[in-house]
């Protein structure tokens, strides 16, 4: 992200809007307490504002902007919140406020990217996860773009539970999924060009929330092969080639996620407790994934 243009901090003046050339002098510098560095302040000559070099910055008034790439760097990399105050040597509440400003400076860089962004073939699927107890189970809609491993747009839904617990006092049978599929899949529609196609697997809902969301898009079903270890170990041996996975992309992109993410790890003790956190860490790793450069 370029850095923001010198200007006034002053609304009232006339260089705050339409700064002009050389409308500040030198005042000085200041020393912040978490590296010492000197950063140069300046007073503007029409009204006599005194502002300084971080002042039109995002990390305006942040007290350790220093951790922001390292919560940014260990959450995509499957260190939990916890284990962050630790290594960091910092407080939860720190942890959640540097969260929270990366989310938004991603949802920014979403924003710019896709704006210039078209593409012809598409996948999307569902990963499956759980909030604080596995009987309370959300989905987690997911559109790739099959060229680069991009991921276009997701969002997190409660689904009905699959486990008994999940009907007990009617907690968590709600099913939201027919309405957020098809907004995240209408999110994607702006970015696909004329005769596009979306390749899900047979999920039978599909066909038609992409009907609704995405009219005049080509709908390809595809099934992935259902391959054993035994199996693909005796392929190898003998040297027979593997079956090729049509859902490669969005497959992968799950496996990563699984990976890279604490808490979504299959057999894991970090849980996410609520949607909004999952929802706003999936951000971080569509930073990541998609290569924003967040500061």
């Amino acid at each position: 992200m370029k850095t923001a243009r010198p200007r006034c901090p002053n609304v009232a003046c006339a260089n705050h809007t339409a700064p002009s050339v050389g409308f500040y002098m030198k005042k000085g510098y200041r020393k912040p307490k978490h590296n010492h560095q000197p950063v140069p302040r300046y007073q503007c000559k029409t009204c006599g504002r005194n502002f300084s070099a971080t002042t039109n910055k995002s990390i305006r008034q942040h007290h350790r902007p220093d951790l922001n790439a390292q919560v940014f760097r260990l959450a995509v990399s499957g260190v939990s919140m916890r284990r962050m105050e630790v290594l960091l040597g910092c407080d939860k509440k720190t942890i959640r406020r540097k969260v929270t400003y990366l989310v938004e400076q991603t949802q920014k860089a979403h924003t710019v990217h896709l704006a210039k962004l078209r593409t012809a073939y598409v996948m999307m699927d569902e990963l499956e996860t759980f909030i604080h107890a596995r009987y309370k189970q959300v989905s987690v809609p997911v559109v790739v773009r099959v060229k680069t491993g991009e991921i276009l747009a997701f969002d997190v839904v409660r689904m009905p539970s699959k486990m008994k617990q999940g009907n007990i006092g009617n907690a968590w049978v709600l099913d939201d999924r027919p309405k957020i599929v098809p907004a995240v899949l209408a999110r994607a529609a702006p970015l696909l060009k004329e005769h596009a196609i979306i390749a899900t697997d047979g999920g039978p809902s599909y066909p038609k929330w992409i009907q609704r969301a995405l009219p005049g898009v080509q709908h390809r079903v595809v099934q992935s092969p259902k391959e054993t270890n035994l199996g693909r170990s005796q392929k190898k041996a003998s040297g027979e080639p593997r079956e090729r996975d049509p859902l490669f992309a969005i497959n992968l992109t799950f496996a990563k996620m699984r990976n890279d993410l604490a808490r979504l790890g299959r057999k894991t003790w970090t849980t996410s407790k609520s949607i909004e956190g999952l929802r706003n860490h999936l951000w971080l790793y569509v930073a990541w994934v998609n290569g924003y450069r967040l500061r």
